[in-house]
């Protein structure tokens, strides 16, 4: 990376009450004037090893661990070694000083402490192959080893191998603990809606979709949360309808128990209970999350049972392919509910399409 401000290690003194001198550096075979600006008063161990800021009076590439000499001003000699942390430095308050020079001191370590360390101070943004060539100078290949050894200690996630991108387990967790705060304050705030839409998630939080993504992916498989009909919830939460609104669940049940879905719709629905959008729409997903209806991609709903008894039975045939014609008379449905019952067996992996029928999984 080209720099004249970087962060690194030294192994002299400062100079007594002084927090900043004025130096030459011996690097990559030149004496550069430098500003060197230490970090902290007092040194931090037996080795005289101090955290500074050097300004260089012009551009260099620089990488993680380049060394060099710090040469006193007017001949007075070599004052100490030191060696290059961080190629491009941040601006840092009183605040961050101490957060700064514990960063500086996890980079002293080695070539795969180094990247960990990178990819946590990333946080959920992950960090991109490209970044650590500029901060390491170090070859795709060694990248790429030092990625997978760290994955495999379950220290980081691979998010894509081609670019490289990285991202910490810590990180992971943190914005898997954001999602949850966000679902609790939520069902806080709306106790009657029964989730989330996972397109107001997608809205609310800026991450990159495959990052967030993968959190939602873990925190499925952790039971920490549920997805029913694209809404998300915590595992633990469930709505609390009326005695009323129960009954009505249970007639509707057995509406699609005694076949009625091939005529019903959701305005039907609607005008029959003389319920709201927003109300029908809860109810129907309380029905859902219960395992006791799926919904069609035309919009009608189905029996769990009943698409149980189907799968049965396309599988009891033994066959490995399957005509729309033979789903027809096996199912008594017409044409028009077939094909979208298909594309939904299809979605859950019963079948698959091959050309005119469907190939039996």
């Amino acid at each position: 990376m080209n720099t004249n401000l970087f962060d690194a290690a030294v192994y002299f003194p400062p100079p007594s009450g002084k927090q900043s001198i004025e130096a030459f550096l011996r690097i990559q075979g030149k004496n550069i004037p430098a500003t060197i600006h230490f970090y902290e008063e007092e040194q931090r161990n037996e080795e005289n090893q101090a955290f500074v800021r050097i300004q260089l009076s012009h551009h260099l590439p620089l990488y993680w661990k380049d060394s060099f000499e710090v040469i006193a001003p007017k001949g007075q000699g070599v004052l100490g070694e030191g060696v290059v942390l961080a190629p491009l430095a941040e601006k840092s308050d009183k605040k961050m000083l101490k957060k700064r020079t514990v960063f500086l001191q996890e980079l002293l370590g080695s070539p795969k402490e180094m990247l960990y360390v990178l990819v946590r101070k990333e946080g959920i943004k992950g960090l991109k192959e490209i970044d650590i060539i500029h901060f390491s100078n170090f070859s795709r290949e060694t990248i790429l080893s030092l990625s997978q050894e760290l994955e495999a200690e379950k220290k980081v996630r691979i998010i894509s191998f081609s670019p490289l991108w990285l991202l910490s387990q810590e990180g992971l967790a943190f914005l898997s603990e954001r999602l949850v705060a966000f679902l609790s304050s939520y069902h806080d705030k709306h106790p009657e809606f029964i989730g989330v839409p996972l397109s107001s998630i997608y809205a609310r939080f800026k991450t990159h979709s495959r990052i967030l993504n993968l959190s939602l992916k873990y925190l499925l498989q952790a039971g920490k949360v549920k997805e029913v009909d694209n809404l998300l919830s915590l595992s633990d939460f469930s709505v609390v309808i009326s005695p009323e609104e129960e009954k009505i669940l249970c007639e509707m049940e057995e509406m699609t128990k005694r076949g009625e879905l091939q005529s019903v719709s959701f305005n039907d629905l609607q005008q029959r209970f003389r319920l709201s959008t927003n109300k029908l729409n809860i109810l129907l997903s309380l029905l859902v999350e219960r395992k006791k209806i799926v919904q069609a991609k035309e919009g009608f709903f189905l029996h769990y049972q009943w698409l149980d008894e189907i799968i049965k039975k396309i599988h009891s045939t033994g066959k490995k392919e399957l005509t729309v014609s033979e789903f027809k008379a096996m199912t008594g449905l017409s044409r028009k509910y077939a094909i979208p019952l298909l594309e939904l067996l299809d979605q859950m992996g019963v079948t698959r399409r091959k050309g005119a029928s469907r190939e039996i999984l």
